[in-house]
């Protein structure tokens, strides 16, 4: 019998939950399974509020997983990494696949977000990122990504994130009725830069035009708490309607979509790459309205399967709700598309089968 190639994956697992966590748990059932996987996992933070802060606990975490992954690497064929592109953990894992190359081990760097252009503006930068990145294998989200890498003498695949089986609740069969008030959702662990604040000014624009709306907001606490966003709430003049549900289970999540008749997502995050919870709302047949950034507009067509505005930009994201209410057929025809694009292009099969395919390739050739 054939033993399976040795490959290493360091990855951030949940808890915390957060995309590319959801997003590393599905990488490696499916390498998992044509591979003898060594799995190191790099849980840094042990709250969202954690994940982008530096501490002393975070460089000790750091040296310990480096001398783990040094008794790992004799052996091994390739070494599969969650890759930071920016901050402390950008210098981490540059370390890291430093070590791999040292024991002529070929990393697979896996981004799930931006931010490589930044951490490369100063000569030394440059050149500790391109000695890095020589001759490795870049997994980017989507084509819009390939500036992240330019300029590296890198390998590079395009492979999307997915949703489990499980998100997809199977096609609408009725015509697109928004509510009265207009029920919107904003999901997503709360970041100022998740676009939050945007959403609340949109609703003030959107009630001082008497276009009534209701809220829901869903997510756990990360830079803003209970108390400063009671506070926005405050300031927005949408305290009284608006119902924060706090983190939510899978059958909460499943209710909050439901129970909503669009999607608003309006992130200004400088790392944003492919948000998962934007495919989410696609699979749940919830229209959705979203910023025109990073990979967002290679799924989220305007007027095809959303709608997109600029970030921090409420006076167009509240057009844009209008538009969306004034016109029900067309806001119907732009579900229904979403949702057979999702279903289509980011199955979780298909993410699987590429990824393999990938390090397939890559074990046999080197």
């Amino acid at each position: 019998m054939t033993s399976h190639p040795k490959v290493i994956a360091m990855v951030h697992l949940p808890p915390p939950m957060h995309g590319a966590a959801q997003m590393n748990r599905i990488a490696i059932d499916a390498l998992a399974k044509d591979f003898d996987l060594h799995v190191i996992e790099m849980r840094f933070a042990r709250t969202l509020s954690e994940v982008n802060r530096f501490s002393l606990r975070k460089i000790g975490l750091a040296v310990c997983l480096l001398l783990r992954l040094i008794r790992a690497l004799p052996r091994v064929k390739a070494l599969y990494i969650c890759f930071a592109p920016s901050g402390f953990a950008y210098y981490r894992d540059c370390l890291y696949v430093l070590l791999a190359k040292l024991f002529h081990v070929h990393s697979i760097l896996h981004l799930h977000g931006r931010g490589l252009p930044e951490m490369r503006r100063s000569k030394w930068s440059e050149l500790l990122q391109k000695t890095v990145f020589k001759g490795q294998t870049v997994i980017l989200l989507g084509e819009s990504l390939r500036t992240e890498i330019e300029g590296l003498d890198c390998k590079s695949a395009i492979i999307s994130n997915c949703l489990d089986d499980s998100a997809f609740i199977g096609p609408a069969t009725k015509q697109w009725v928004p509510h009265d008030p207009i029920r919107l959702l904003w999901l997503s662990n709360l970041f100022r830069a998740k676009g939050i604040e945007t959403l609340l000014a949109a609703c003030e624009i959107l009630r001082a035009q008497g276009v009534a709306c209701d809220l829901t907001i869903a997510g756990a606490e990360g830079d803003i708490g209970k108390a400063e966003l009671a506070t926005l709430l405050e300031k927005y003049h949408m305290h009284s309607a608006t119902t924060y549900l706090g983190p939510v289970s899978d059958p909460e999540r499943h209710d909050a979509f439901e129970n909503s008749d669009l999607f608003i997502f309006p992130s200004h995050y400088p790392n944003e790459a492919q948000p998962l919870v934007v495919l989410e709302a696609m699979a749940a047949n919830v229209p959705v309205i979203t910023s025109n950034i990073a990979t967002l507009p290679e799924f989220v067509r305007d007027g095809e399967t959303g709608r997109l505005c600029p970030p921090k930009a409420p006076e167009q994201l509240a057009n844009a709700i209008i538009k969306a209410i004034g016109a029900p057929e067309t806001t119907t025809a732009i579900r229904d598309a979403a949702y057979q694009m999702c279903r289509q292009n980011f199955r979780q099969d298909r993410f699987a089968e590429k990824l393999r395919q990938r390090v397939h390739s890559i074990v046999e050739n080197h």
